[in-house]
């Protein structure tokens, strides 16, 4: 009624006057609004049993039922409906009497066709304004809702506090809320009231299925009903008998349906109206928007707790690569060419027998820091320490240009500064004196990436070339860099390169060429 005062507004006429019948068909058909026309109360509840109106003009006098009782009558079957109430001889009391049982307008005989008019087209306006008035003193307190949904710390808190308000705002007690799964490809009981446990856990609603699905599908709201203005059609998909009424609303997030919010009213209440629809649509943005700030908060803690694991073993700007892929961190990995390079200290276990444990916790420490400024400075990533040792890989996942140059010259780097902490910690314990540092480097195609579950992952590489590099540290003397021929070929010339004996290498069937670098 509120989109336009006249077109497609049906009204009933009433009046045992066929006069009076004729010009009000007349007038009021002229006005644009859809007219039909009876001659006694009878007839006029038979009519309204089928088909539904939104005003009537009644005759106060007419054999049988009197315009009073046939107004009250139809307002039983239609609570929305509007009333004229037309009379020859109307005093102030008649007026009074016919504003209290719930007319809206009342005229006189004789009336003219302008007259008529007027009162229907008014009738309508304060209907328009009662109705404004009514949506506003509902929805502005429902606003302030919102204050309740924002502090919500999780979906579950939203879903919890979108079902209790529905409940209060709507009186109904069977209600549920859906979500799509995205793995699943369907629609999910998420959070309801008034549901078997079963029923909750059991339904699974593609997109399309039932009204559920439809609703999710098209992003528009249904509302179903038994009465006889409402679509048989859809009423047939209120299953329980019990259910005389039921709202199926979309949950819309940026254009993109999130879910179905699905509310069931219960005999002993009344149809939904569009007024429900409203109060739905203010409630579930306010809901969705806490989703939303739910979700904004959740991945802001997951890069959070993502960058802090990765940060323990890559750069910062590796971090970063690592965090902006849009998947799943257990999908995190590619096969690819790298350049691994080992690190072990010579010596080590000779150390374990002579020095207390918070010694050589302190030494590996200093070691261990050390070795992971030069790693992150030229660009590359730390895979892991292995007790004495250090696995650190470059190339991925951060594109450098000449890997194997990197980390040769990390390597070198790396031996530079091992000496200088060697005569740091000799100066204070002498048996520091004993050790060393050999590194190896190989290079080739290998996985890097997480392994491990979602409760605990590991971002590390694995691949033929990796067992090799540790090998060629472990052969290496102390102070030396050896490195595979794959390494060798991609260096700059200016790289001093000797050539050493092949190698048998501990896991190999063959002997494979092995090069030292020159470092000082």
């Amino acid at each position: 009624m509120r989109k336009n005062l006249m077109a497609q507004n049906k009204i009933l006429v009433i009046d045992d006057e066929e006069m009076i019948v004729d010009l009000c068909r007349r007038v009021l058909t002229s006005e644009g609004y859809d007219v039909q026309c009876t001659s006694s109360g009878k007839e006029a509840l038979e009519l309204a049993s089928s088909e539904q109106f939104h005003l009537a003009v009644i005759d106060m006098l007419m054999p049988g039922i009197d315009g009073l009782e046939t107004f009250l009558a139809l307002k039983k079957r239609q609570p929305a409906l509007l009333g004229v109430l037309i009379t020859g001889h109307g005093t102030m009391d008649t007026a009074i009497q016919a504003m209290e049982l719930g007319f809206s307008g009342f005229i006189r005989k004789p009336f003219t066709p302008v007259e008529l008019a007027h009162v229907v087209k008014e009738s309508f306006r304060k209907a328009v304004l009662f109705e404004e008035n009514t949506r506003l003193k509902t929805l502005i307190p429902l606003y302030r809702l919102g204050e309740k949904f924002i502090i919500s710390q999780t979906k579950e808190d939203v879903l919890d506090e979108l079902i209790r308000t529905v409940a209060i705002q709507t009186g109904t007690q069977r209600i549920s809320v859906m979500l799509y799964d995205e793995a699943e490809g369907c629609l999910r009981i998420a959070a309801a009231k008034g549901l078997k446990e079963e029923i909750v856990h059991k339904v699974r609603i593609k997109p399309g299925e039932r009204i559920a699905g439809r609703v999710f599908q098209t992003g528009e709201p249904i509302i179903m009903g038994r009465g006889p203005e409402d679509n048989p059609r859809l009423a047939s998909f209120l299953k329980s008998r019990n259910i005389i009424a039921s709202i199926s609303f979309p949950l819309k997030a940026r254009g993109t349906t999130l879910g179905v919010l699905n509310v069931s009213r219960e005999k002993s209440g009344s149809p939904f109206s569009q007024a429900d629809i409203e109060m739905l649509s203010v409630i579930c943005s306010q809901a969705v928007m806490a989703l939303e700030n739910v979700r904004i908060m959740d991945e802001k803690a997951e890069r959070i707790r993502m960058r802090a694991l990765f940060e323990q073993y890559v750069a910062p700007e590796v971090a970063e690569v690592l965090i902006t892929h849009e998947q799943n961190p257990m999908e995190v990995g590619e096969i690819k060419d790298i350049t691994v390079l080992f690190a072990d200290i010579r010596n080590f276990t000779n150390l374990v027998q002579h020095l207390p444990l918070e010694t050589l916790r302190s030494l590996l420490n200093d070691f261990f820091d050390l070795l992971t400024g030069i790693v992150f400075m030229f660009k590359g990533t730390l895979d892991k320490f292995m007790g004495d040792a250090v696995l650190a890989v470059f190339g991925a996942p951060n594109n450098i240009k000449k890997p194997q140059n990197a980390a040769v010259s990390a390597s070198m780097e790396m031996l530079r500064r091992f000496d200088q902490l060697k005569k740091t910690w000799t100066s204070t314990e002498q048996p520091f004196g004993q050790v060393g540092l050999g590194i190896g480097i190989s290079s080739g195609e290998m996985f890097l990436g997480n392994v491990g579950s979602q409760r605990r992952l590991d971002y590390t590489v694995i691949g033929t070339d990796v067992n090799i590099a540790q090998r060629l540290a472990s052969e290496a003397a102390s102070g030396q860099i050896l490195i595979t021929e794959s390494v060798k070929s991609q260096l700059d010339s200016r790289v001093r390169v000797t050539q050493e004996p092949p190698r048998l290498l501990k896991g190999l069937e063959t002997q494979i060429p092995v090069f030292s670098i020159g470092t000082f």
